[in-house]
């Protein structure tokens, strides 16, 4: 078992790419993170590799909502991210490596590689920017051969499978086997209970199952019934979104 029973990762609740509202703290952006650390919070983030090789934390497969650019992510010029505001703030889309100086092991990360035809590439970036970091992580995605290639490379570390609602993708997940080796399971709210879930939680009782993301009352109290774990978002004023939650799983 590879999921202590004091990890920060199953201890700790989740806050959904930073703990931001979007209006003067911008997601996935290094004000979000702090302010995720400062209150106690897990990370969950989002990771592109540029094509001059550059790891940046980044969501949408389109700077267009953040930035109001027109441009995939991996097309970023990586000397210029100063140009790139989020939100209309004075933040930047930031690099993985300065993310993970600002948290230095004070809070476990959950780190979703994004898709992407580079799986080698990404990968290997992604783990050797970890090498020398002192500090609690998994290791997810939606693409299941990002998550085969983690358990081919580096079987030590935390691995979940991510799961929407679209039935495509859990049979490719599938069809590759990666309920097999997983450690935990990270699925959209509502769709845990489905029988494949059952299937897998029966047979591998071990593994943990989070779910993302909580902003509704109801959704809250279905993540803290049916999971191990949840990542929230909350506008930090609550206007139609669930208040902070306790940052302590309980």
């Amino acid at each position: 078992m590879k999921i202590s029973k004091d990890s920060l990762l199953t201890t700790r609740r989740i806050a959904h790419r930073g703990l931001h509202d979007n209006k003067t703290i911008p997601e996935n952006s290094l004000a979000a993170f702090r302010n995720a650390v400062d209150h106690g919070y897990g990370i969950e983030l989002d990771v592109y590799l540029t094509d001059d090789g550059t790891l940046i934390v980044h969501h949408d497969p389109s700077l267009k909502r953040t930035c109001g650019v027109r441009m995939h992510p991996e097309k970023i010029d990586s000397s210029r991210l100063e140009k790139y505001r989020l939100m209309n703030t004075d933040e930047t889309i930031p690099r993985f490596k300065d993310v993970l100086g600002l948290v230095g092991g004070k809070i476990g990360l959950v780190i979703e590689i994004k898709t992407t035809r580079k799986v080698d590439a990404v990968c290997e970036a992604v783990r050797d920017i970890l090498k020398d970091y002192d500090g609690e992580y998994w290791i997810e995605s939606f693409d299941p051969r990002i998550v085969r290639w983690w358990h081919e490379h580096c079987p030590d570390v935390v691995l979940g499978q991510l799961y929407d609602i679209y039935a495509l993708q859990r049979l490719y997940a599938r069809k590759l086997g990666t309920h097999k080796y997983i450690d935990f399971i990270a699925s959209q709210c509502g769709i845990v209970t489905k029988p494949f879930f059952g299937k897998v939680r029966a047979a591998r009782p071990e593994v943990v199952t989070v779910v993302w993301t909580v902003r509704t009352p109801d959704q809250l109290a279905h993540a803290v019934r049916e999971a191990d774990n949840f990542i929230f978002e909350s506008n930090l004023k609550n206007s139609g979104y669930i208040p902070l939650p306790d940052p302590i799983v309980k």
